[in-house]
């Protein structure tokens, strides 16, 4: 092998050395900065984490909190509707019976009065014949 070529073989291997160092201390940067980055985000990280827990907590708070108000108001509607049922029928047993009754004995006199009015007539109407 000649000169030139051992000296060429050299610059190429000092360049790829070059060329290798620069990327292990690329390399090495990229490192450095990714720990960094992992070092701030691990604290947002457990913040996160906290928070999460925090909000389960409240939801299942607020779920327990919510079938208690539907299970009142649940109870609430049927109260209501029995005691429209009761007061629908004391209604109709206080108003309604006697409205009926009250109708029945005004038809009753009414034909009565009808009856005799008839009778009279007819008593009258025999007089003159």
């Amino acid at each position: 092998m000649s000169d030139n070529a051992v000296w060429t073989l050299a610059v190429i291997v000092f360049l790829n050395s070059l060329f290798v160092a620069g990327i292990a201390v690329a390399l090495f940067m990229l490192h450095r900065k990714l720990t960094q980055l992992t070092e701030m985000a691990q604290p947002l990280a457990t913040k996160v984490n906290d928070t999460l827990g925090k909000m389960e907590t409240m939801t299942a708070q607020v779920s327990e909190r919510v079938n208690v108000i539907l299970d009142q108001t649940g109870r609430l509607v049927e109260d209501v509707s029995r005691k429209v049922e009761t007061t629908t029928s004391i209604a109709e047993e206080t108003i309604a019976q006697p409205l009926i009754s009250a109708a029945s004995v005004m038809a009753g006199v009414s034909r009565g009065w009808d009856t005799y009015r008839a009778q009279m007539a007819k008593e009258k109407g025999d007089a003159h014949a």
